[in-house]
């Protein structure tokens, strides 16, 4: 059946007047939800840069790329004032593939080397550097080893020559004390984030300005305020090194220990150890006390009772361990943190102890007394009911104290 022109034009007109609405349905949709999302171009690039060797084929086109990408990508981002919080998991993770491209250093490694330079560097949240900064220096340090070395060369030993008094000289102390801190932090990072031995070749380079550092008193530019620092790097080197190549090293470590856990002591106050210092020893000891090398094994019986009686007390015992020597010394408190059931982990590595860090209460009543009260029983319990120690913990420990909010 035919439709006649009239029919039929009617229907082009609703056809017409039908796609208008629908036009106008389809933009009204638009205006609701808004434009359409911007494309994530960091994203696009973490995923093509991988590919780029395949697309370009040759090597110079690769790396003219990559330069490009970190020159407008990379560098703005690590040179803005509001680094490091402004580098996020995505431009870790772009720069992170160009470091794995060949033959590709010019590209990152000035833009890798500054930003484990800038001194902002340790503010960086703790979550991304653990999932992204720390990979970044593994990758960096693959052809980067002679850093540790540099590093090293930025430390002056302590000296006396000049220092005059007066705000003027509290000041330019101040800023000798915070640059080697920062320096001794690099060193700590670099070498937790490195494979294990990784600087072996570095040791007796290292030791032998540790121990000048460790001869500064509280007038030295730098000065003793370094030491929390040095014990940093000493945490640092027992997780990441093998015993047998720090054997050199315990005699050090030990005496260090011993003289800061003895400052604890009325009669034995000094003014080389602060509260700080003498927190970051107990950490040392915490952590050694955690991995349990062979080598501080032969001397644990000075700081802990490694006996029954760190259990079961006589009534006339009389302690020889120096941790439950000042433990009877320090006033009381009430105790905090418990050992984990399955893994020895390091006592004083808990929330508790950073939230008594940043809010500046009292460390040795607060923390030192519990800690040093329970901490032959710990270790004793822990020893003998055979609990592999928790590494990863250990190494969030150190982590943490160098990415310190303070």
């Amino acid at each position: 059946m035919l439709e006649s022109p009239a029919l039929a034009a009617a229907g082009d007109k609703d056809k017409e007047r039908g796609g208008k609405e629908t036009d106008g349905d389809n933009k009204g949709d638009r205006n609701s939800k808004g434009k359409a999302p911007p494309v994530d171009i960091v994203a696009v690039l973490v995923s093509t840069v991988p590919e780029l060797r395949k697309v370009l084929v040759e090597p110079e086109r690769v790396v003219a790329a990559s330069i490009a990408i970190s020159t407008n990508v990379i560098s703005p981002t690590f040179r803005s004032k509001s680094f490091p919080y402004n580098a996020t998991g995505g431009i870790l993770d772009l720069l992170y593939q160009l470091t794995r491209l060949p033959n590709n250093q010019k590209a990152w490694k000035k833009e890798l080397s500054d930003a484990f330079l800038d001194p902002k560097f340790f503010s960086s949240p703790i979550s991304l550097v653990k999932s992204n900064w720390v990979p970044l220096a593994r990758q960096f340090l693959i052809s980067e080893r002679e850093r540790m070395t540099e590093l090293l060369g930025r430390i002056t030993p302590p000296t006396t020559a000049g220092v005059l008094f007066g705000v003027g000289a509290t000041s330019a102390r101040q800023e000798t004390d915070k640059k080697t801190q920062l320096n001794l932090r690099r060193i700590a990072f670099l070498i937790l984030a490195a494979e294990i031995d990784t600087f072996v070749i570095n040791i007796p380079e290292l030791e032998e300005k540790l121990v000048e550092l460790l001869s500064a008193t509280a007038v030295t530019s730098p000065s003793s305020a370094t030491r929390g620092d040095i014990y940093l790097v000493f945490r640092a080197l027992a997780l990441r090194t093998s015993p047998v190549h720090i054997s050199s090293l315990w005699p050090l470590i030990n005496t260090e220990l011993q003289s800061a856990l003895s400052s604890l002591f009325p009669e034995e106050e000094s003014d080389i150890h602060t509260d700080s210092s003498i927190l970051q020893a107990c950490k040392l000891l915490d952590t050694l006390l955690v991995i349990a090398p062979d080598e501080f094994q032969l001397h644990e019986w000075l700081f802990v009772t490694d006996t029954i009686e760190a259990v079961y007390r006589p009534n006339d015992w009389n302690p020889t361990a120096l941790v439950d020597q000042v433990a009877s010394e320090l006033p009381s408190s009430s105790s905090h943190g418990t050992m984990v059931e399955n893994r020895r982990r390091p006592w004083l590595a808990g929330d508790h102890v950073k939230e008594l860090e940043k809010n500046g209460g009292d460390i040795r009543s607060e923390l030192l007394r519990p800690f040093f009260s329970n901490l032959s029983i710990f270790v004793y319990e822990a020893t003998y009911g055979m609990k592999p120690p928790d590494m990863g913990a250990c190494e969030d420990a150190v982590l943490r104290d160098l990415f310190s909010e303070d």
